[in-house]
């Protein structure tokens, strides 16, 4: 029988739509993309299908990606590419390069290449003064140097307070003295660090005269521009392989330092300075701290989404492929494995959810960088808070939500999901490390609960946007909304009452168990999720209304994604305790699953070919057999996987004299006992 054909909603190129072009944020933003796009696709470097990184060694692949690092360097400076154009660029390769740390970081700093590039000059503009700025911004921006970002330890990384690295100013030599006093406080898990970067901004403990100012930052050489050789005084290792065969592009480093000496014009200086006399100065403002963090979170809060819907379009393309079964004996061909309900319940409601985390991620990104470009001006910093709260809540949401997502979709596409080919693997492995930035989501999602209990106690919830459903919590029990059927859960009235009443019952537990002395670093987790549901409910809600206004074509297919959104976060809680923290009527349990499933099929047979069309992936982005432009998921699963298999044909050739001597092992073996039995039968 000859396998289906081709599935030509797979495009080549980006199509451009006025949908598409909402979805990726904005004209500029897709036009980059196709650009983008065009430039890696077209150049052989950058080739996913000419090697298969899976069946090669980790230090090749990482050859490899440097290699990938250096060209895109090229062309930024020969294309005049823009910081943003450099780090889309990186991410289109999906390889998470070397060169990536020069603009971004976190704790565990395992973030793209794109991400570090952004973090270390993020670092660099929101940190030094604007002499130092003038000294080194032009040195990152030629690549003259390659940055990394130095904060986490091996025994501390969510716990930033504590971190054990010190810096001692020599009033002497005026110069910090950078050392690492014991083995725990060896920096690791620093990105492209382990044989890349020259320079690394270090977070250290800033001691005067025996005083401890607290954790700074200081701009560190740690190897020879000439050579690439480490400096005096510093000891580097690669750190080896990651779970999953992940990030095999990131040369993640352990640093220790050995009294290296620091220049008093390398600690970043815009907020603290020490002057030549070992005079401290105070920053002005005690919360610019929050900036870094943040713009790696409010980062994370899309390209997650980008990672989930990814995965998505993926399963898509191939449960549309694929049949299975019939559904009745009286049907002549098989059921197509996107039609049955087992696999639309699992991935219409992840499109609707990466969908949310893309849109308003989006947003929260752009409004963070008009805030803090305002900032820049006028010096106002009280919305720090806010946008930390907002991050840090989107980092675990984000985060918890793509992992699960992508697993859950490889599964979805049964057993050929779990070939290497597939992408699922890769993609698993480069968000499930996610989990841990910063450290685990149930230790940094406590900051969430903490801000909670902090404004909901000193009665100033109304400074922060984020939190400003305590206010209704605070006015009490307010009357329930009329839900007869599975029509009133569409009322954003009847959202919003559920998802306010399911926290408002949360947070009054946190508020008793905290006051009883209870351990809430578990229970924690349910709250920001539920915390998370509402804010993210909340920003799509809010970027849908103007478009009920404008009306734009594809409304209906908008409408269709936040509807899917808003019914399975009320309807499949992240947790079971979010489930009981809303105690509806059992009529009310069956029209709220009445509603979801009604949504579900509803985007699935009127709108998910449109959507899944305007995101617009193209084989090139997927980079997975099961689903190609060119040839069919069981051609690409053939030809690529079996027959090119390392393992395949004659490869293995020089085995197989031992293996046909292994089935001769037998004979010998049992020669030998009948000989030794008559041997002992002689004696």
């Amino acid at each position: 029988m000859a396998s289906p054909s081709l599935d030509r909603n797979i495009p080549v190129n980006p199509i451009d739509t006025p949908f598409s072009v909402f979805l990726w944020g904005g004209r500029v933003k897709f036009d980059r993309r196709r650009d983008i796009h065009q430039e890696l696709s077209s150049n052989p470097i950058f080739s996913k299908t000419s090697v298969v990184l899976p069946s090669i060694a980790r230090k090749d692949a990482w050859i490899r990606a440097a290699y990938q690092a250096r060209e895109l360097i090229r062309l930024k400076l020969e294309r005049g590419w823009s910081h943003t154009h450099f780090r889309e660029a990186i991410r289109m390769t999906d390889n998470m390069l070397p060169v990536q740390p020069q603009q971004v970081s976190v704790r565990h700093i395992m973030l793209t290449l794109a991400d570090f590039f952004r973090i270390f000059m993020s670092n660099l503009d929101r940190q030094m003064s604007d002499e130092q700025k003038a000294i080194w911004i032009p040195k990152a921006e030629r690549f003259e140097i390659f940055g990394s970002y130095a904060q986490t330890e091996l025994g501390h990384g969510s716990n930033v307070r504590d971190l054990e690295t010190t810096a001692t100013f020599d009033k002497q030599t005026d110069e910090f003295v950078i050392d690492s006093p014991t083995l725990s406080s060896t920096k690791y898990w620093i990105g492209a660090t382990g044989v890349w970067a020259t320079h690394s901004i270090v977070v250290a403990k800033l001691l005067i005269d025996g005083k401890n100012h607290g954790n700074h930052l200081f701009l560190t050489q740690i190897r020879e521009l000439d050579t690439q050789r480490l400096m005096p005084g510093v000891e580097i290792y690669e750190l080896g392989p990651k779970a999953f065969q992940g990030m095999l592009g990131t040369d993640n480093g352990a640093l220790t330092f050995h009294n290296v000496r620091v220049p008093r014009s390398q600690m970043l200086a815009r907020n603290a300075q020490v002057l030549r006399d070992g005079t401290y100065i105070d920053p002005k403002n005690q919360k610019h701290s929050y900036g870094s963090m943040i713009t790696v979170r409010a980062i994370m809060a899309e390209i997650t989404g980008w990672d989930l819907l990814k995965a998505v379009a993926v399963c898509y393309h191939y449960t549309r492929y694929r049949k299975q079964f019939r559904k009745d004996k009286n049907q002549q061909i098989e059921t197509t494995v996107i039609d049955y309900a087992s696999v639309k319940q699992r991935l219409i409601p992840l499109l609707a959810k990466g969908t949310a985390l893309v849109l308003v991620g989006q947003n929260v990104t752009r409004g963070y960088d008009e805030y803090t470009a305002n900032n820049l001006k006028t010096g106002d910093f009280s919305q720090l808070e806010d946008f930390h709260l907002q991050t840090v809540g989107a980092k675990v949401y984000s985060t918890e939500i793509t992992s699960h997502g992508v697993e859950t979709c490889r599964i979805a596409c049964g057993g050929h999901g779990y070939h290497a080919l597939s992408g699922f693997g890769r993609m698993y492995a480069n968000t499930a490390n996610a989990l841990t930035y910063e450290g685990d989501n149930y230790v940094i999602g406590q900051q969430v609960p903490r801000a909670i209990l902090k404004h909901y106690k000193n009665k100033t919830e109304g400074s922060l946007p984020s939190l400003s459903y305590l206010a209704k919590i605070r006015q009490g029990e307010s009357s329930s909304p009329t839900i007869d059927s599975e029509i009133d859960w569409l009322k954003l009235e009847v959202q919003q009452w559920a998802l306010e009443k399911r926290l408002a019952n949360m947070v009054q537990a946190h508020i008793e168990d905290t006051a009883a002395g209870k351990d809430t670093s578990y229970t924690c987790h349910a709250l920001t999720m539920a915390h998370s549901d509402f804010v993210y409910w909340r920003g799509f809600r809010d970027l849908l209304q103007p478009l009920q206004q404008e009306k734009p074509a594809f409304l209906d297919q908008i409408t269709a994604l936040f509807r899917v959104f808003s019914l399975s976060i009320l309807h499949n809680p992240h947790h079971p305790s979010m489930a009981q923290a809303l105690p509806l009527p059992y009529t009310q349990q069956r029209s709220l699953r009445a509603a979801h499933d009604a949504a579900v099929e509803d985007l699935a047979t009127n709108h998910l070919t449109g959507i899944i069309e305007a995101y617009g992936f193209t084989s090139y982005e997927m980079d997975s057999a099961l689903a190609r432009a060119d040839r069919t998921p069981y051609e690409a699963l053939f030809e690529e996987g079996a027959k090119s298999s390392e393992m395949s044909g004659d490869k293995m050739k020089h085995l197989f004299e031992m293996m046909v001597d292994t089935r001769q092992l037998w004979k010998r073996i049992e020669a030998a006992k009948a000989q030794k039995g008559d041997m002992q039968a002689k004696l």
